[in-house]
């Protein structure tokens, strides 16, 4: 008796565990688990659109901040693809929106390093103009100037900002071409992609009006510079 009494029991705590098992069943079959599923799971390529990954592509550097406008040239996206391409993103916590555009945020670089995005290689750049920075001038204070501005053919895209300095892009208005404005210690470097020979004249204007306007820039600045320090002594 005592054996059957066993039994019985063994197969009312079995009848137990499948009825447990099934409502489990049920739950992540409705939906009600499936956040905590989600959550243990790493992101996947399956994961994102193909426009979420060139999105995560073109922000896939440390400091990287681009306009929407910027992104549409850079990628060469439809409005409607780019926004909704962002939204999804900025939703999933991957892309948020800085003061000068869009940029990866913290969990958006630990997303791409899982789901192995790299940024597909382009045209190599070559070197168009090069100057010093007067000591006096800091450079934010020239990037200031600078963010956001379209000159001649010229689109504004976006900035790097690094720890050693700012990386300003330029588009030109067919996107054959980009030109690159590096910041680094006390010299001001501006180089192109450009192939064909027009591009290479157009880009060669471009970067003159944009040198110009530098020029410009600091001699207001240390014209405002002058004048403080002369005030500092009377």
């Amino acid at each position: 008796m005592q054996v059957e009494g066993d039994a019985q029991e063994k197969s009312t705590l079995k009848e137990e565990t499948k009825s447990a098992d099934s409502v489990k069943e049920k739950e992540v079959i409705s939906g009600q688990t499936a956040q905590i599923l989600v959550e243990d799971e790493a992101l996947s390529a399956a994961d994102f659109h193909n426009n979420d990954n060139k999105v995560l592509s073109a922000l896939n550097e440390a400091g990287s901040n681009y306009s929407f406008k910027g992104l549409m040239r850079k990628l060469n996206l439809h409005q409607q693809s780019l926004s909704r391409a962002l939204h999804r993103l900025e939703e999933m916590g991957l892309v948020e929106k800085s003061q000068v555009g869009y940029r990866l945020s913290k969990d958006g670089g630990a997303g791409i390093s899982r789901v192995g995005q790299h940024s597909p290689k382009g045209r190599e750049y070559m070197q168009l103009l090069q100057s010093h920075i007067p000591l006096k001038v800091r450079a934010v204070e020239i990037v200031r100037q600078l963010v956001g501005k379209w000159f001649k053919n010229l689109r504004w895209i976006g900035m790097i900002e690094s720890g050693t300095g700012y990386t300003l892009q330029w588009s030109s208005d067919d996107g054959s071409f980009q030109i690159n404005l590096r910041m680094i210690s006390d010299y001001i470097v501006i180089e192109t992609n450009a192939f064909a020979e027009k591009e290479k004249v157009d880009a060669m204007v471009g970067s003159y009006a944009i040198y110009q306007h530098i020029t410009r820039a600091m001699q207001s600045l240390l014209g405002a510079y002058a004048v403080d320090h002369h005030f500092s002594y009377n």
